[in-house]
């Protein structure tokens, strides 16, 4: 097994990549590390065998969507199927012109969450329970996204169904993928409020493991 980075390692990774963190975001990223250790203690938001990694095996990922695609300043966006706070809560650490709201359909999962957020003290995120289907038929949450991050939720059909009414016109999707998606990307590729889709292979310069780990970012460009 290669050595575990730092997490000074991955800030220089990621500013060589054009991700900038302040110091002040690092520090809450810091904090953040370890609450998620602590949750992850009573639950299993992450594999147990990657609480040594945390800043590579799921910072780097996080963070890669902010090298390969953009995030406008001022979105709406909504992290569908968050599990333990990822990537939606880095995201919005490092972005809080942005405001971010976490769903999840499992209650101990969000429970976990929100006490990270609580300690955390950030003001432009949430976590939710429940699921995209019934929340988008309420007010607060129906067409208010402009973008989604969906990591490791469901197939491309399912996402796109399920975050149907909680997305505004001319909304984006962005699935963290691993194999192939032919199949998956064939089936959604006919719909006709899909206006483009974009499977991009998620890659660092200054980090050759994430490339070789085959892990993608598929974004769903809607009408």
């Amino acid at each position: 097994m290669s050595s575990v980075l730092s997490a000074k390692q991955v800030r220089d990774i990621l500013q060589q990549n054009g991700v900038l963190i302040t110091d002040s975001q690092w520090d809450l990223l810091k904090q953040w590390h370890d609450l998620l250790i602590q949750q992850n203690q009573k639950l299993n938001l992450i594999s147990r065998k990657d609480t040594d990694r945390i800043w590579e095996k799921h910072l780097l990922h996080c963070f890669a969507l902010l090298a390969c695609r953009s995030l406008p300043e001022g979105s709406e966006v909504c992290d569908f199927g968050t599990g333990g706070g990822l990537p939606g809560i880095p995201l919005a650490i490092i972005r809080p012109d942005s405001r971010f709201t976490l769903i999840d359909s499992i209650g101990k999962k969000i429970h976990a969450v929100q006490t990270i957020l609580a300690d955390l003290q950030l003001s432009n995120v949430e976590a939710v329970l429940g699921r995209g289907e019934d929340l988008g038929k309420q007010r607060k949450y129906s067409r208010r996204f402009s973008v989604f991050t969906a990591k490791a939720v469901a197939p491309l059909k399912s996402l796109e169904f399920w975050t149907r009414h909680l997305r505004k016109k001319k909304a984006v999707l962005h699935a963290y993928k691993g194999g192939d998606l032919g199949e998956e990307i064939q089936e959604v590729m006919s719909y006709p409020y899909i206006r483009h889709i974009e499977e991009t292979l998620l890659a660092l310069d200054g980090y050759p493991l994430l490339a070789e780990d085959q892990k993608k970012i598929v974004t769903l460009d809607f009408v």
